[in-house]
């Protein structure tokens, strides 16, 4: 046999394996910013293995980068069909407060923390979903259950500061607000309150 058609062989092989798409280049391409090639390449990844839960999620998370949350809710939602996992219920919960549906997240988060109740990631966002309903005391209780975890979370206090404030409970959020001037005079919770609560 010729040393040629081997030779041809071999570098039509490398040629194939060169242009080949790989879950490198989509990481690449988010870095730059280029969410729409990210995806694509993802989705030739996913059309080569089908079953791979990994390509669905970051699929989702693509879409969710382009700003297409219904879509990015989907593949959230399709991932957990496959395999039920915090990465795809996160997913679901940023969506759905992304497309200002403050209800469904909060319920999403409050069903997590029912098995998660230290998740500080599933308090936060449920805080949010509150204060954006204006639903100021029950965010506190949320932030309040953060600050209760991590004591030395300074923004989280600052948020709580906020929102106890906003909720009515002037006496905790003087509390609160004189912790968090002793360990952050410089946040910016402090100094929009210093004239309401430094007294």
């Amino acid at each position: 046999m010729s040393k040629y058609p081997l030779i041809l062989i071999i570098i039509l092989c490398s040629t194939w394996l060169l242009s080949a798409a790989n879950i490198q280049d989509s990481y690449l391409a988010e870095a730059r910013g280029d969410y729409q090639s990210a995806l694509t390449i993802s989705q030739e990844l996913s059309r080569q293995d089908t079953d791979e839960v990994f390509y669905t999620i970051r699929m989702a998370w693509l879409r969710y980068l382009l700003g297409q949350y219904n879509e990015a809710k989907t593949l959230y939602q399709q991932s957990l069909a496959k395999l039920d996992h915090a990465d795809a219920h996160l997913g679901i919960i940023n969506c759905h407060l992304a497309l200002g549906e403050w209800d469904q997240a909060r319920s999403r988060a409050d069903q997590l923390l029912k098995s998660e109740p230290r998740n500080s990631i599933l308090l936060s966002k449920a805080a949010y979903a509150a204060y954006m309903k204006q639903d100021y005391q029950v965010a506190a209780e949320y932030f309040s259950r953060i600050v209760a975890l991590y004591p030395w979370d300074l923004d989280n206090r600052g948020y709580l500061v906020n929102n106890l404030y906003l909720s009515g409970n002037i006496p905790e959020a003087k509390k609160q607000y004189q912790i968090l001037k002793k360990y952050a005079p410089q946040s910016q919770m402090v100094i929009d309150y210093k004239s309401i609560l430094d007294n």
